[in-house]
Protein backbone atom coordinates (compact mmCIF):
# COMPACT_ATOMS: atom_id res chain seq x y z
CA UNK A 1 0.00 0.00 0.00
CA UNK A 2 1.57 3.34 -0.94
CA UNK A 3 2.00 6.42 1.72
CA UNK A 4 0.37 9.81 0.90
CA UNK A 5 4.32 10.81 -0.22
CA UNK A 6 4.92 8.30 -2.30
CA UNK A 7 1.30 8.20 -4.19
CA UNK A 8 2.24 12.13 -4.74
CA UNK A 9 6.29 11.28 -6.03
CA UNK A 10 5.19 8.40 -8.21
CA UNK A 11 2.01 10.58 -9.48
CA UNK A 12 4.12 14.01 -9.93
CA UNK A 13 6.44 11.81 -11.83
CA UNK A 14 3.45 10.25 -14.34
CA UNK A 15 2.29 13.95 -14.41
CA UNK A 16 5.33 15.40 -15.79
CA UNK A 17 5.59 12.67 -18.28
CA UNK A 18 2.18 13.16 -19.41
CA UNK A 19 2.62 16.86 -19.62
CA UNK A 20 5.62 16.38 -21.89
CA UNK A 21 3.41 13.89 -23.68
CA UNK A 22 1.06 16.59 -24.49
CA UNK A 23 3.66 19.19 -25.47
CA UNK A 24 5.49 16.96 -27.52
CA UNK A 25 2.25 15.91 -29.69
CA UNK A 26 0.83 19.67 -29.75
CA UNK A 27 4.62 20.04 -31.24
CA UNK A 28 3.66 16.93 -33.55
CA UNK A 29 0.22 18.49 -34.70
CA UNK A 30 2.54 21.77 -35.43
CA UNK A 31 5.06 20.09 -37.66
CA UNK A 32 2.06 17.99 -39.34
CA UNK A 33 0.58 21.34 -40.00
CA UNK A 34 3.90 22.47 -41.77
CA UNK A 35 4.57 19.47 -44.11
CA UNK A 36 0.96 19.44 -45.10
CA UNK A 37 1.43 23.32 -46.25
CA UNK A 38 4.50 22.20 -47.86
CA UNK A 39 3.14 19.02 -50.16
CA UNK A 40 0.65 21.64 -50.89
CA UNK A 41 2.93 24.05 -51.95
CA UNK A 42 5.45 21.93 -53.72
CA UNK A 43 2.36 20.81 -55.69
CA UNK A 44 1.21 24.59 -56.42
CA UNK A 45 4.87 25.49 -57.89
CA UNK A 46 4.90 21.72 -60.07
CA UNK A 47 1.41 22.50 -61.48
CA UNK A 48 2.36 26.28 -62.09
CA UNK A 49 5.82 25.95 -63.12
CA UNK A 50 3.98 23.39 -65.76
CA UNK A 51 6.80 20.37 -64.87
CA UNK A 52 5.83 17.05 -66.36
CA UNK A 53 3.43 15.16 -64.35
CA UNK A 54 1.75 13.06 -66.90
CA UNK A 55 3.25 10.30 -64.75
CA UNK A 56 0.39 10.66 -62.66
CA UNK A 57 -2.34 10.82 -64.63
CA UNK A 58 -5.33 10.81 -62.18
CA UNK A 59 -3.62 13.68 -60.24
CA UNK A 60 -3.43 15.80 -63.74
CA UNK A 61 -6.86 14.93 -64.75
CA UNK A 62 -8.60 16.21 -61.42
CA UNK A 63 -6.32 19.47 -61.08
CA UNK A 64 -7.12 20.06 -64.85
CA UNK A 65 -10.95 20.03 -64.42
CA UNK A 66 -10.40 21.99 -60.99
CA UNK A 67 -8.48 24.51 -63.10
CA UNK A 68 -11.19 24.79 -65.52
CA UNK A 69 -14.02 24.81 -62.99
CA UNK A 70 -11.94 27.87 -61.26
CA UNK A 71 -11.51 29.61 -64.90
CA UNK A 72 -15.10 29.56 -65.59
CA UNK A 73 -15.82 30.70 -62.62
CA UNK A 74 -13.81 33.54 -62.32
CA UNK A 75 -15.26 34.61 -65.87
CA UNK A 76 -18.35 34.44 -64.35
CA UNK A 77 -17.80 36.52 -61.44
CA UNK A 78 -16.30 38.75 -63.60
CA UNK A 79 -19.31 38.66 -66.06
CA UNK A 80 -21.39 39.50 -62.96
CA UNK A 81 -19.39 41.91 -61.44
CA UNK A 82 -19.78 44.13 -64.84
CA UNK A 83 -23.48 43.87 -65.06
CA UNK A 84 -23.74 45.08 -61.64
CA UNK A 85 -21.62 48.08 -62.27
CA UNK A 86 -23.53 48.43 -65.86
CA UNK A 87 -26.85 48.15 -63.55
CA UNK A 88 -25.54 50.74 -60.71
CA UNK A 89 -24.44 53.08 -63.60
CA UNK A 90 -27.96 52.81 -65.21
CA UNK A 91 -29.49 52.89 -62.11
CA UNK A 92 -27.75 56.35 -61.56
CA UNK A 93 -28.05 57.63 -64.74
CA UNK A 94 -31.49 57.00 -65.06
CA UNK A 95 -32.55 58.47 -61.50
CA UNK A 96 -31.13 61.68 -62.53
CA UNK A 97 -32.84 62.04 -65.51
CA UNK A 98 -36.18 61.60 -63.49
CA UNK A 99 -34.59 64.10 -60.98
CA UNK A 100 -34.01 66.52 -63.30
CA UNK A 101 -37.11 66.49 -65.16
CA UNK A 102 -38.97 66.62 -62.37
CA UNK A 103 -36.89 69.50 -61.29
CA UNK A 104 -37.77 71.36 -64.69
CA UNK A 105 -41.72 70.57 -63.71
CA UNK A 106 -40.90 71.89 -60.37
CA UNK A 107 -39.84 75.06 -61.73
CA UNK A 108 -42.34 75.39 -64.43
CA UNK A 109 -45.34 74.72 -61.58
CA UNK A 110 -43.76 77.67 -58.96
CA UNK A 111 -43.53 80.05 -61.87
CA UNK A 112 -47.04 79.55 -62.94
CA UNK A 113 -48.20 79.76 -58.95
CA UNK A 114 -46.58 83.19 -58.10
CA UNK A 115 -48.48 84.39 -61.06
CA UNK A 116 -51.94 82.35 -60.11
CA UNK A 117 -51.17 83.76 -56.36
CA UNK A 118 -50.43 87.76 -57.49
CA UNK A 119 -53.83 87.56 -59.79
CA UNK A 120 -55.11 85.89 -56.42
CA UNK A 121 -53.58 88.32 -54.24
CA UNK A 122 -55.10 91.10 -56.17
CA UNK A 123 -58.82 89.69 -56.62
CA UNK A 124 -58.75 89.55 -52.84
CA UNK A 125 -57.70 93.23 -52.74
CA UNK A 126 -60.91 94.10 -54.64
CA UNK A 127 -63.23 91.70 -53.03
CA UNK A 128 -62.15 93.51 -49.83
CA UNK A 129 -62.89 96.90 -50.86
CA UNK A 130 -65.89 96.06 -52.36
CA UNK A 131 -66.58 94.16 -49.09
CA UNK A 132 -66.00 97.75 -47.17
CA UNK A 133 -67.83 99.83 -49.74
CA UNK A 134 -70.75 97.27 -49.35
CA UNK A 135 -70.95 97.83 -45.50
CA UNK A 136 -70.82 101.10 -45.45
CA UNK A 137 -73.46 101.78 -47.95
CA UNK A 138 -75.68 100.07 -45.48
CA UNK A 139 -74.30 102.45 -42.87
CA UNK A 140 -75.23 105.51 -45.16
CA UNK A 141 -78.59 104.23 -45.86
CA UNK A 142 -79.61 103.63 -41.94
CA UNK A 143 -77.72 106.64 -41.84
CA UNK A 144 -79.71 108.98 -44.17
CA UNK A 145 -83.12 107.23 -43.03
CA UNK A 146 -81.95 108.28 -39.48
CA UNK A 147 -81.37 111.74 -40.28
CA UNK A 148 -84.31 111.72 -42.53
CA UNK A 149 -86.52 111.40 -39.40
CA UNK A 150 -84.96 113.98 -37.57
CA UNK A 151 -85.81 116.53 -40.02
CA UNK A 152 -89.10 115.91 -40.54
CA UNK A 153 -89.57 116.53 -36.71
CA UNK A 154 -91.17 119.17 -35.72
CA UNK A 155 -89.60 119.89 -32.55
CA UNK A 156 -86.19 120.41 -34.90
CA UNK A 157 -85.09 123.78 -35.09
CA UNK A 158 -83.91 125.33 -38.56
CA UNK A 159 -80.46 125.34 -37.85
CA UNK A 160 -80.24 122.05 -36.85
CA UNK A 161 -82.65 121.46 -40.03
CA UNK A 162 -79.96 123.20 -42.08
CA UNK A 163 -77.13 121.08 -40.33
CA UNK A 164 -78.80 118.20 -41.17
CA UNK A 165 -79.29 118.89 -44.76
CA UNK A 166 -75.30 119.49 -45.04
CA UNK A 167 -75.06 116.18 -43.37
CA UNK A 168 -77.71 114.38 -46.12
CA UNK A 169 -75.75 115.78 -49.06
CA UNK A 170 -71.91 114.14 -47.93
CA UNK A 171 -73.67 111.12 -47.29
CA UNK A 172 -75.23 111.17 -51.14
CA UNK A 173 -71.71 112.26 -52.21
CA UNK A 174 -70.33 109.42 -50.42
CA UNK A 175 -72.53 106.87 -51.81
CA UNK A 176 -72.64 107.95 -54.97
CA UNK A 177 -68.63 107.64 -54.81
CA UNK A 178 -68.62 104.49 -53.64
CA UNK A 179 -71.03 102.49 -56.02
CA UNK A 180 -68.98 103.85 -58.40
CA UNK A 181 -65.70 102.81 -56.68
CA UNK A 182 -67.53 99.26 -56.53
CA UNK A 183 -68.96 99.08 -60.29
CA UNK A 184 -65.01 99.77 -61.26
CA UNK A 185 -63.64 97.03 -58.83
CA UNK A 186 -66.38 94.95 -60.20
CA UNK A 187 -65.25 95.41 -64.07
CA UNK A 188 -61.68 95.37 -63.20
CA UNK A 189 -62.13 91.74 -61.22
CA UNK A 190 -63.70 89.98 -64.04
CA UNK A 191 -60.67 89.69 -66.06
CA UNK A 192 -58.44 88.69 -62.98
CA UNK A 193 -61.04 85.89 -62.85
CA UNK A 194 -60.72 85.28 -66.55
CA UNK A 195 -56.93 85.06 -66.08
CA UNK A 196 -56.78 82.68 -62.68
CA UNK A 197 -58.61 79.83 -64.48
CA UNK A 198 -56.32 78.62 -67.26
CA UNK A 199 -53.04 79.48 -64.49
CA UNK A 200 -55.27 77.21 -62.39
CA UNK A 201 -55.85 74.75 -64.80
CA UNK A 202 -52.05 74.82 -65.76
CA UNK A 203 -50.63 74.27 -62.22
CA UNK A 204 -53.03 71.04 -61.92
CA UNK A 205 -51.42 69.72 -64.99
CA UNK A 206 -47.97 70.45 -63.76
CA UNK A 207 -48.94 68.59 -60.62
CA UNK A 208 -50.01 65.70 -62.20
CA UNK A 209 -46.64 65.40 -64.31
CA UNK A 210 -44.55 65.83 -61.11
CA UNK A 211 -46.68 62.99 -59.51
CA UNK A 212 -46.27 60.71 -62.60
CA UNK A 213 -42.69 61.16 -62.85
CA UNK A 214 -42.32 60.50 -58.92
CA UNK A 215 -44.37 57.49 -59.90
CA UNK A 216 -42.17 56.27 -62.72
CA UNK A 217 -38.94 56.88 -60.76
CA UNK A 218 -40.36 55.11 -58.07
CA UNK A 219 -40.61 51.71 -60.08
CA UNK A 220 -37.64 52.33 -62.16
CA UNK A 221 -35.64 52.04 -58.52
CA UNK A 222 -37.47 49.39 -56.89
CA UNK A 223 -37.14 47.07 -60.47
CA UNK A 224 -33.22 48.10 -60.40
CA UNK A 225 -32.58 47.34 -57.01
CA UNK A 226 -34.28 43.93 -57.93
CA UNK A 227 -31.78 43.13 -60.53
CA UNK A 228 -28.89 44.57 -58.40
CA UNK A 229 -29.71 42.17 -56.14
CA UNK A 230 -30.32 39.44 -57.71
CA UNK A 231 -27.04 39.73 -59.31
CA UNK A 232 -25.60 40.13 -55.77
CA UNK A 233 -26.75 37.22 -54.90
CA UNK A 234 -25.23 35.42 -57.60
CA UNK A 235 -21.99 36.62 -57.33
CA UNK A 236 -22.23 35.59 -53.54
CA UNK A 237 -23.26 32.32 -55.07
CA UNK A 238 -20.06 32.27 -57.06
CA UNK A 239 -17.66 33.26 -54.51
CA UNK A 240 -18.85 29.87 -52.38
CA UNK A 241 -18.72 27.95 -55.65
CA UNK A 242 -14.99 29.30 -56.07
CA UNK A 243 -14.13 28.91 -52.35
CA UNK A 244 -14.87 24.98 -52.49
CA UNK A 245 -13.15 24.65 -55.50
CA UNK A 246 -10.23 26.83 -54.84
CA UNK A 247 -10.28 24.16 -51.44
CA UNK A 248 -10.47 21.12 -53.66
CA UNK A 249 -7.96 22.31 -55.98
CA UNK A 250 -5.55 23.03 -52.84
CA UNK A 251 -6.17 18.86 -51.39
CA UNK A 252 -5.37 17.93 -55.58
CA UNK A 253 -2.45 20.13 -54.94
CA UNK A 254 -1.48 17.95 -51.75
CA UNK A 255 -1.82 14.92 -53.66
CA UNK A 256 0.21 15.64 -55.74
CA UNK A 257 2.65 16.62 -53.86
CA UNK A 258 3.41 13.81 -52.28
CA UNK A 259 3.17 11.73 -55.35
CA UNK A 260 5.88 14.10 -56.07
CA UNK A 261 7.61 13.21 -52.95
CA UNK A 262 7.52 9.75 -53.76
CA UNK A 263 9.01 9.52 -57.05
CA UNK A 264 12.71 8.97 -58.04
CA UNK A 265 13.54 12.02 -60.25
CA UNK A 266 12.75 15.45 -59.21
CA UNK A 267 12.30 18.32 -61.63
CA UNK A 268 14.90 21.25 -61.21
CA UNK A 269 12.15 23.98 -60.98
CA UNK A 270 10.61 22.36 -57.64
CA UNK A 271 14.10 21.00 -56.15
CA UNK A 272 13.53 23.54 -53.51
CA UNK A 273 10.09 22.62 -52.39
CA UNK A 274 10.41 19.09 -52.75
CA UNK A 275 13.50 19.75 -50.10
CA UNK A 276 11.09 21.67 -47.90
CA UNK A 277 9.13 18.80 -47.64
CA UNK A 278 11.61 16.73 -47.09
CA UNK A 279 12.85 18.49 -44.08
CA UNK A 280 9.32 19.18 -42.48
CA UNK A 281 9.55 15.09 -42.74
CA UNK A 282 12.19 14.65 -40.97
CA UNK A 283 11.31 17.04 -38.25
CA UNK A 284 7.99 15.04 -38.21
CA UNK A 285 10.21 11.39 -37.58
CA UNK A 286 11.81 12.98 -34.94
CA UNK A 287 9.17 14.91 -32.95
CA UNK A 288 7.52 11.27 -33.38
CA UNK A 289 10.51 9.19 -32.04
CA UNK A 290 10.32 11.59 -28.92
CA UNK A 291 6.32 10.50 -28.81
CA UNK A 292 7.24 7.05 -29.02
CA UNK A 293 9.41 7.14 -26.03
CA UNK A 294 7.46 9.07 -23.79
CA UNK A 295 5.00 6.34 -24.72
CA UNK A 296 7.21 3.33 -23.61
CA UNK A 297 8.07 5.14 -20.19
CA UNK A 298 4.37 4.82 -19.23
CA UNK A 299 4.73 3.03 -15.58
CA UNK A 300 1.60 1.41 -14.23
CA UNK A 301 2.76 1.85 -10.70
CA UNK A 302 2.96 5.89 -11.75
CA UNK A 303 -0.13 5.80 -13.30
CA UNK A 304 -2.29 4.47 -10.46
CA UNK A 305 0.03 7.01 -8.46
CA UNK A 306 -1.49 9.60 -10.44
CA UNK A 307 -5.24 8.64 -10.50
CA UNK A 308 -4.49 8.43 -6.28
CA UNK A 309 -3.36 11.81 -6.46
CA UNK A 310 -6.09 13.35 -8.67
CA UNK A 311 -8.56 11.66 -6.63
CA UNK A 312 -7.31 13.60 -3.13
CA UNK A 313 -6.90 17.05 -5.01
CA UNK A 314 -10.22 16.77 -6.54
CA UNK A 315 -11.72 15.47 -3.32
CA UNK A 316 -9.98 18.17 -1.59
CA UNK A 317 -11.75 20.83 -3.79
CA UNK A 318 -14.90 19.44 -3.05
CA UNK A 319 -14.49 19.84 0.86
CA UNK A 320 -13.52 22.93 0.38
CA UNK A 321 -16.26 23.95 -1.35
CA UNK A 322 -18.91 22.05 1.23
CA UNK A 323 -16.70 23.92 3.76
CA UNK A 324 -17.06 27.29 2.20
CA UNK A 325 -21.01 26.68 2.18
CA UNK A 326 -21.80 25.41 5.76
CA UNK A 327 -19.79 28.95 6.55
CA UNK A 328 -22.09 30.76 4.69
CA UNK A 329 -25.02 28.88 6.76
CA UNK A 330 -23.22 29.05 9.72
CA UNK A 331 -22.28 32.47 9.49
CA UNK A 332 -25.40 34.26 8.30
CA UNK A 333 -26.86 36.90 11.08
CA UNK A 334 -28.92 35.47 13.88
CA UNK A 335 -32.55 36.65 14.95
CA UNK A 336 -35.33 34.77 16.95
CA UNK A 337 -36.80 32.80 14.07
CA UNK A 338 -34.67 32.72 11.46
CA UNK A 339 -34.55 31.08 8.23
CA UNK A 340 -31.67 28.68 9.73
CA UNK A 341 -33.91 27.54 13.17
CA UNK A 342 -35.62 25.21 10.90
CA UNK A 343 -32.51 24.03 9.17
CA UNK A 344 -31.11 22.94 12.10
CA UNK A 345 -34.02 22.27 13.89
CA UNK A 346 -34.25 18.98 11.62
CA UNK A 347 -31.05 17.00 13.13
CA UNK A 348 -28.82 18.71 11.19
CA UNK A 349 -30.19 17.44 7.89
CA UNK A 350 -28.81 20.46 5.51
CA UNK A 351 -25.55 19.65 6.93
CA UNK A 352 -25.36 15.54 6.52
CA UNK A 353 -26.75 16.49 3.29
CA UNK A 354 -23.41 18.75 2.63
CA UNK A 355 -21.45 16.03 4.50
CA UNK A 356 -23.13 13.50 1.99
CA UNK A 357 -21.78 15.03 -1.38
CA UNK A 358 -18.57 15.64 -0.14
CA UNK A 359 -18.13 11.70 0.12
CA UNK A 360 -19.91 11.60 -3.17
CA UNK A 361 -17.56 13.65 -4.94
CA UNK A 362 -14.38 11.92 -3.17
CA UNK A 363 -14.76 9.06 -5.47
CA UNK A 364 -12.78 11.22 -8.08
CA UNK A 365 -13.82 12.87 -11.12
CA UNK A 366 -15.62 9.84 -12.55
CA UNK A 367 -17.99 10.00 -9.59
CA UNK A 368 -18.74 13.75 -10.23
CA UNK A 369 -19.27 13.15 -13.77
CA UNK A 370 -21.34 9.87 -13.54
CA UNK A 371 -23.67 11.97 -10.69
CA UNK A 372 -24.09 14.65 -12.79
CA UNK A 373 -25.45 12.74 -15.99
CA UNK A 374 -27.83 10.44 -13.66
CA UNK A 375 -29.18 13.94 -12.72
CA UNK A 376 -29.56 15.24 -16.52
CA UNK A 377 -30.57 11.66 -17.58
CA UNK A 378 -28.23 12.18 -20.75
CA UNK A 379 -24.41 11.92 -21.66
CA UNK A 380 -23.30 15.28 -21.13
CA UNK A 381 -21.41 17.62 -23.65
CA UNK A 382 -20.48 21.27 -23.00
CA UNK A 383 -22.53 24.00 -24.39
CA UNK A 384 -21.07 25.37 -27.89
CA UNK A 385 -20.66 29.19 -27.96
CA UNK A 386 -23.27 29.39 -30.15
CA UNK A 387 -25.77 28.33 -28.03
CA UNK A 388 -24.90 30.17 -24.88
CA UNK A 389 -24.94 32.94 -26.99
CA UNK A 390 -29.05 32.39 -27.75
CA UNK A 391 -29.61 32.92 -24.42
CA UNK A 392 -28.71 36.52 -24.47
CA UNK A 393 -31.37 38.55 -25.39
CA UNK A 394 -31.38 41.82 -27.87
CA UNK A 395 -32.62 44.54 -26.01
CA UNK A 396 -33.42 48.24 -27.54
CA UNK A 397 -31.13 50.62 -26.67
CA UNK A 398 -28.57 48.48 -25.66
CA UNK A 399 -25.24 47.10 -27.18
CA UNK A 400 -23.89 43.77 -26.62
CA UNK A 401 -20.34 44.76 -25.68
CA UNK A 402 -17.25 41.56 -26.85
CA UNK A 403 -18.90 38.03 -25.65
CA UNK A 404 -15.49 36.10 -24.12
CA UNK A 405 -16.61 32.53 -24.15
CA UNK A 406 -13.99 29.96 -21.98
CA UNK A 407 -14.21 25.99 -22.15
CA UNK A 408 -12.47 24.36 -19.54
CA UNK A 409 -11.50 20.76 -19.06
CA UNK A 410 -9.99 18.58 -16.35
CA UNK A 411 -9.80 15.31 -16.74
CA UNK A 412 -13.64 14.31 -17.01
CA UNK A 413 -14.60 17.10 -16.10
CA UNK A 414 -15.53 20.13 -19.23
CA UNK A 415 -17.07 23.03 -18.06
CA UNK A 416 -17.93 26.04 -20.70
CA UNK A 417 -19.12 29.63 -19.71
CA UNK A 418 -19.98 32.97 -22.04
CA UNK A 419 -19.22 36.03 -20.39
CA UNK A 420 -20.41 39.70 -21.94
CA UNK A 421 -21.19 43.35 -20.98
CA UNK A 422 -24.44 45.36 -22.40
CA UNK A 423 -23.94 49.71 -22.56
CA UNK A 424 -26.20 51.92 -22.99
CA UNK A 425 -25.86 55.64 -24.36
CA UNK A 426 -26.69 56.82 -21.24
CA UNK A 427 -23.50 55.60 -19.84
CA UNK A 428 -25.72 51.83 -17.80
CA UNK A 429 -23.72 49.11 -18.14
CA UNK A 430 -25.19 45.21 -17.29
CA UNK A 431 -22.23 42.21 -17.28
CA UNK A 432 -24.15 39.03 -17.90
CA UNK A 433 -22.39 35.41 -17.43
CA UNK A 434 -23.77 31.96 -18.54
CA UNK A 435 -22.14 29.13 -17.00
CA UNK A 436 -22.85 25.55 -17.94
CA UNK A 437 -21.64 23.54 -15.17
CA UNK A 438 -21.27 20.42 -17.30
CA UNK A 439 -20.43 17.25 -16.59
CA UNK A 440 -19.07 19.07 -12.81
CA UNK A 441 -23.05 20.03 -12.52
CA UNK A 442 -23.45 17.48 -9.32
CA UNK A 443 -21.40 20.13 -7.66
CA UNK A 444 -24.19 22.69 -7.89
CA UNK A 445 -26.57 20.88 -5.45
CA UNK A 446 -25.09 22.59 -2.28
CA UNK A 447 -25.91 25.65 -4.10
CA UNK A 448 -29.20 24.76 -5.02
CA UNK A 449 -29.24 23.92 -1.16
CA UNK A 450 -28.82 27.28 -0.36
CA UNK A 451 -31.18 28.75 -2.47
CA UNK A 452 -34.09 26.57 -1.02
CA UNK A 453 -33.69 27.88 2.74
CA UNK A 454 -34.76 31.45 1.03
CA UNK A 455 -32.47 33.41 3.14
CA UNK A 456 -32.98 36.70 3.79
CA UNK A 457 -30.98 39.62 4.96
CA UNK A 458 -31.76 43.44 5.49
CA UNK A 459 -29.31 45.24 7.41
CA UNK A 460 -27.02 48.70 7.19
CA UNK A 461 -25.19 47.30 4.53
CA UNK A 462 -27.05 44.71 2.50
CA UNK A 463 -30.43 43.16 1.24
CA UNK A 464 -29.91 39.70 0.25
CA UNK A 465 -33.40 37.05 -0.19
CA UNK A 466 -34.23 34.66 -2.38
CA UNK A 467 -37.55 35.41 -5.04
CA UNK A 468 -39.11 33.60 -7.95
CA UNK A 469 -39.49 34.71 -10.95
CA UNK A 470 -40.89 32.81 -14.28
CA UNK A 471 -40.97 29.59 -11.63
CA UNK A 472 -37.48 30.20 -11.07
CA UNK A 473 -35.68 30.61 -8.01
CA UNK A 474 -33.62 33.86 -8.11
CA UNK A 475 -31.11 35.17 -5.59
CA UNK A 476 -31.07 38.95 -5.18
CA UNK A 477 -28.61 40.96 -4.00
CA UNK A 478 -28.04 44.92 -3.40
CA UNK A 479 -24.88 46.38 -1.52
CA UNK A 480 -25.86 49.47 -0.29
CA UNK A 481 -22.19 51.21 0.13
CA UNK A 482 -21.18 50.86 -3.55
CA UNK A 483 -24.92 49.98 -5.41
CA UNK A 484 -23.85 46.84 -6.71
CA UNK A 485 -26.98 44.89 -7.84
CA UNK A 486 -26.68 40.72 -8.85
CA UNK A 487 -29.03 37.99 -9.91
CA UNK A 488 -27.99 34.53 -9.54
CA UNK A 489 -29.77 31.43 -10.95
CA UNK A 490 -29.59 27.72 -10.82
CA UNK A 491 -31.27 26.34 -13.88
CA UNK A 492 -32.10 22.81 -14.87
CA UNK A 493 -29.76 21.80 -12.48
CA UNK A 494 -26.63 22.29 -14.74
CA UNK A 495 -26.71 26.18 -15.70
CA UNK A 496 -25.57 29.06 -13.61
CA UNK A 497 -26.63 33.01 -14.79
CA UNK A 498 -25.18 35.70 -12.69
CA UNK A 499 -26.38 39.46 -13.92
CA UNK A 500 -24.69 42.30 -12.37
CA UNK A 501 -24.81 46.05 -12.36
CA UNK A 502 -24.02 49.44 -10.46
CA UNK A 503 -26.82 51.57 -9.82
CA UNK A 504 -29.59 52.77 -7.14
CA UNK A 505 -32.32 50.80 -8.91
CA UNK A 506 -30.00 47.78 -10.34
CA UNK A 507 -31.94 45.25 -8.92
CA UNK A 508 -35.27 46.59 -11.07
CA UNK A 509 -32.99 46.91 -13.87
CA UNK A 510 -31.39 43.32 -13.79
CA UNK A 511 -34.63 41.59 -13.65
CA UNK A 512 -36.30 42.89 -16.68
CA UNK A 513 -33.04 41.66 -18.10
CA UNK A 514 -33.86 38.09 -16.30
CA UNK A 515 -37.36 38.38 -18.06
CA UNK A 516 -36.14 38.86 -21.33
CA UNK A 517 -33.61 36.19 -21.37
CA UNK A 518 -33.98 32.97 -23.54
CA UNK A 519 -33.29 30.05 -21.33
CA UNK A 520 -36.14 28.26 -23.09
CA UNK A 521 -32.60 27.52 -25.44
CA UNK A 522 -31.08 25.61 -22.50
CA UNK A 523 -33.71 22.93 -22.41
CA UNK A 524 -32.75 21.88 -25.99
CA UNK A 525 -28.90 21.27 -25.00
Amino acid sequence: MMGLKSIFQEGMKERKRKKSLGKVSDEFKEKEKVHSGQLTALGQKAWEAKTDISAFAEVQAALGAAQQNLDDLRAQAEKLQEQKQDSETAKKQENDRYSASQKEMEEKKRDVDQRLNGQKNAWQTLQKEMGQASSRLAVITAERTRLSAKTADAATTEMEKTDLAKQLADLAKEEDELKTRSKENEESGKPLQLQMAPLQEESGKLQKQIESIRAEQKKMLVEMDKKIATLNNDLSRNSEKTKEAEKKQKLDFKILGEKITGGQQVDPNIAKEVAAVLTARTEMDGVRALIGGLERQKDGLQVSAYKKMMVIVIGSIILVVAIIVLLLILLAPKKKETPFSELFGREGTAVKNVEEIAKQMQKGLGGIRAESEKIQGQKIVAASEKALKLVLPVIGGWEIQNPQYNRGTFGELETASLRTGYAAANGSTVQVQVTDAGSASALLAPLKMVFAMNISIDDQDVVQRVSTYNGIPVVERFDKKDKEATLGIIYKDRYLIELKTKADKGLALLKEFEAKLDLSKLQQL
